[in-house]
């Protein structure tokens, strides 16, 4: 492997990217208002079911003042990661819009192409993101809140072990398990994803190394560094200026990270997907995805 396939995995990502990033972004765009909607019918229908409940009242509603914390909290967190889950599954369209472009002979897809993809492999995709992408963009809770306790003298230091440690968990993950989004969005077949993914692994590790390190580079580690500083310093910039500034930071290079970083994922899996060198079980259903790839290699390599 060269490392001149890693720039060409960015390189074609990231034209590719900008050619089709409306497609991309309405897709996150929708995704994220129908997690907002999903999640205002369920308060709706908890609110309705209160109203009319005589053994209710309104302060059951909130965790906080609710006579069973422990039941209020784990309803609302239900539902909410209900929602998650289905936003998840419609983000992970966006692979369908990757495959779509790369085996197409204009390079060029649209929006509504995703809801064609969440039609075919919505279940698939929601499992998936267990596997692949669940808490991709879920900060640590833990990481927002100071632990005031003397006695846990070692909590910081092992806080920031956990994360750090989870964080190289989530690359390795991605690694092993990336490659089963396009196989999935190619073969339609749960189980010939996993067996593909390994198989890409398998032969093409170093590639999936430095392609991925270089990803998490540009697109988690600032994730990672500012959520760090912001545990660190939060004793001593509470009431400060300091800290909206660093939670501005934080929410921009999620989005960064959500909006950039995410299609590009779906493109830099799809191109080592239609690229790589190993055992596939059947023919792309578009033949012409990987002949384009190279036309596509060709032609930037010119310019």
């Amino acid at each position: 492997m060269r490392n001149s396939e890693t720039k060409n995995d960015f390189k074609i990502s990231w034209q590719m990217f900008k050619t089709n990033y409306k497609a991309f972004i309405a897709t996150e765009i929708f995704a994220i208002l129908a997690f907002l909607v999903i999640n205002g019918m369920i308060l709706g229908i908890i609110v309705s079911i209160f109203a009319i409940s005589p053994n209710l009242t309104p302060s059951d509603l909130i965790p906080s003042a609710s006579s069973d914390f422990k039941l209020t909290f784990r309803v609302w967190g239900f539902f909410a990661f209900l929602s998650y889950l289905i936003m998840s599954g419609f983000l992970f369209c966006q692979f369908g819009l990757a495959y779509d472009i790369f085996s197409s002979g204009d390079m060029f897809t649209e929006f509504k192409k995703a809801f064609i993809y969440f039609k075919t492999n919505w279940w698939k995709y929601i499992l998936l993101t267990f596997v692949t992408g669940f808490g991709f963009f879920i900060p640590d809770r833990r990481m927002s809140e100071h632990n005031p306790n003397p006695i846990e003298a070692n909590y910081e230091i092992f806080l920031i072990v956990s994360t750090i440690l989870r964080f190289v968990a989530l690359f390795f993950i991605v690694i092993v398990f990336n490659s089963t989004l396009p196989s999935v969005t190619a073969q339609r077949s749960l189980k010939n994803g996993f067996i593909e993914s390994f198989r890409i692994v398998k032969k093409n590790f170093k590639r999936l190394f430095r392609t991925w390190g270089v990803y998490f580079l540009l697109f988690s580690v600032p994730v990672l560094v500012v959520t760090l500083t912001l545990f660190l310093l939060l004793p001593t910039i509470q009431g400060t200026v300091v800290l909206p500034i660093l939670i501005a930071i934080l929410v921009i290079v999620y989005i960064y990270r959500l909006f950039i970083g995410f299609p590009m994922m779906a493109l830099i899996s799809t191109r080592i997907y239609n690229t790589a060198d190993f055992e596939r079980f059947k023919p792309l259903p578009k033949a012409k995805s990987k002949s384009v790839e190279t036309e596509t290699d060709d032609s930037l390599k010119e310019k």
